[in-house]
């Protein structure tokens, strides 16, 4: 029972456990730009013809996908937005002034995916009303997964100065 307390421990910067699901959230935040594996975009871009199958697959994929989070935006955008929000507020309050070690860990992982999903739906607004096709829909999605990536790396090293931040104040404390 000590070693599932010891992986388990609500002192989330310093089980593996935090750092897996860390990197797992960003690895496939910046795979799956859209909800579109980027390796069919390059296979798409590989192809020597516009129409070719890989193409006109991923092309499917990405409208179906920015249909789906435009018209989700367009009806429960507020909701989501006010839900978020608080729940957002809740954990930043709860990492900062209560104190609370496993708010502060959730928080360096949802405020940066809470900020991936808005660029994410103005994407999809953006290739709706713009009705791209072809190489630069490609290329838009190419450019979110950058986004994603970025915002990616600065999380985790967010992550990092926190989990530094906690071993000196934790340090200092005793």
């Amino acid at each position: 029972m000590s070693i599932v307390r010891e992986y388990m421990s609500p002192d989330s910067f310093w089980t593996l456990w935090f750092w897996i699901a860390h990197v797992v959230t960003w690895s496939m935040a910046s795979h799956f730009a859209m909800g579109v594996p980027y390796d069919m975009i390059v296979e798409a871009n590989r192809e020597k013809a516009e129409d070719g199958p890989w193409a006109r697959a991923t092309e499917a994929i990405i409208l179906a996908q920015s249909f789906r989070f435009a018209s989700m935006a367009r009806r429960f955008g507020t909701a989501l937005a006010a839900v978020a929000a608080f729940l957002i507020t809740m954990l930043l309050t709860l990492s900062i002034r209560s104190d609370f070690e496993f708010a502060r860990a959730v928080a360096t992982i949802l405020v940066p995916l809470s900020l991936v999903y808005v660029l994410t739906v103005r994407m999809a607004i953006r290739i709706e009303n713009r009705a791209l096709r072809g190489q630069a829909l490609r290329l838009m999605i190419r450019n979110l997964r950058l986004q994603n990536q970025l915002i990616g790396l600065m999380a985790i090293c967010a992550a990092v100065a926190v989990a530094i931040w906690e071993i000196a104040r934790n340090v200092i404390a005793i």
